[in-house]
């Protein structure tokens, strides 16, 4: 992956750390989440897990202005496990002079087969990393499933360990798929 320059680095250094330190929050909520029973007619909340490769590559030059810098990226990743499929989507970035302090947003269609079931959906990400602290928030698109996949519902979290990427995804899809 090329960097525009040092900012874009820390940019996008400080964007894994808004990923990676997410998977705490995440483990805390699927801890303490409820799962509706299939026999109360309601719809059930899957659990699906894996790992995925992504390539991130600049699109045009950085924006460096007064005390930030923003970075448009190309994301293209492979997703492995319960989800076997590819993704094409945009980063958007935002690095600042404070350290630890960065953000990004990024959209991103996903193509293939979720637990057998297949089509395409959208991923909206936003995710913030304030002085050190992350947020997180990755959620399927409202009514963006394709296919087996119409209806999807869900919030994904993405985990980054020792470099590795790997992926948890609580969703639902409506009884019929």
């Amino acid at each position: 992956m090329h960097l525009q320059g040092r900012a874009g680095m820390a940019a996008v250094g400080a964007i894994c750390a808004i990923i990676a330190l997410g998977a705490i929050s995440y483990a805390r909520a699927r801890a303490n989440a409820p799962i509706k029973s299939a026999a109360q007619g309601a719809i059930v909340t899957e659990h699906a897990s894996g790992t995925f490769d992504v390539k991130l590559a600049p699109v045009g030059e950085a924006d460096k202005g007064d005390g930030s810098t923003l970075g448009t990226y190309s994301l293209d990743k492979q997703y492995h496990g319960d989800l076997e499929a590819s993704a094409k989507g945009t980063m958007l970035t935002a690095g600042t002079e404070v350290k630890g302090s960065a953000g990004y947003v990024a959209i991103e269609r996903v193509t293939g087969a979720l637990k057998g079931h297949k089509g395409s959906f959208v991923l909206q990400h936003n995710g913030t990393l304030t002085r050190g602290t992350p947020q997180q928030n990755i959620v399927v698109v409202p009514d963006s499933g394709t296919g087996q996949l119409t209806g999807l519902t869900g919030k994904l979290t993405v985990i980054i360990e020792s470099g590795s990427h790997s992926y948890e995804f609580d969703y639902s899809l409506p009884p019929s798929q």
